[in-house]
C-alpha cells in the first residue's frame, strides 16, 4: 500500500502527464543506440488503476520494429510552464489483435490511417510503467532538479520510493 507521500507524488505526475499533449518515446535500435519521437498519447484510463499508457501506430513503422526488439521504454513529459517533468519507465508490447484494435479504434485515428491499407496496419503499443523519474517544482524535494523522486512498481502493483 503506497503511503501518502507516495500518493502525493503519483497524483502530481499524473497531472503533469493529463496536461501534456505529447510526450517523448524512447526505444532502443538493434544496434543500441538510443531513439526518441514525440507521441501523442492515449491517457490512461484511471479505472484500470494502472499506469497503462498507449499509443496508435503503424506496424510498419521503426518504433514497431524497435520495440519488437527491445521492449523496454521510457516516456518523457515536460510542462516546461511549471517545472515539471516525470519521466517513466516500461515494457511496451504491440497489440496487433483486430478484435482489441477495434475496442480501443476512435474515429480520429482515421486521419493518420487514411487508407484501408493503412487501417489495416494500424496497431496499438501499451506501455506498463515500472518505474518513475520525477522533477516537479514545489512536490519534490529541494534544491529543484539536481536530483529525481524516483518511484517504482512492485509485483502487487503498488508504486513504492526505494
Amino acid at each position: 500500500m503506497p503511503t501518502e507521500s507516495t500518493r502525493s507524488l503519483l497524483d502530481a505526475a499524473a497531472e503533469v502527464v493529463s496536461r501534456v499533449r505529447y510526450c517523448w518515446l524512447v526505444t532502443q535500435s538493434r544496434d543500441g543506440a538510443g531513439s526518441a519521437r514525440p507521441m501523442g498519447r492515449i491517457l490512461p484510463d484511471r479505472a484500470e488503476g494502472s499506469w497503462t499508457v498507449r499509443f496508435v501506430t503503424d506496424r510498419r513503422s521503426h518504433k514497431a520494429a524497435a520495440i519488437e526488439h527491445s521492449p523496454d521504454v521510457e516516456l518523457i513529459f515536460q510542462d516546461d510552464a511549471r517545472e515539471a517533468f516525470v519521466a517513466l519507465g516500461g515494457n511496451a508490447r504491440l497489440l496487433t489483435n483486430p478484435v482489441r484494435i477495434r475496442e480501443l479504434w476512435k474515429r480520429a485515428y482515421d486521419v493518420y490511417f487514411p487508407t484501408e491499407d493503412d487501417r489495416a496496419n494500424a496497431i496499438f503499443v501499451e506501455v506498463e510503467m515500472l518505474l518513475m523519474r520525477l522533477w516537479i517544482r514545489g512536490v519534490t524535494p529541494e534544491p529543484f532538479g539536481l536530483q529525481p523522486v524516483v518511484l517504482r512498481c512492485d509485483s502487487h502493483g503498488d508504486w513504492q520510493e526505494p
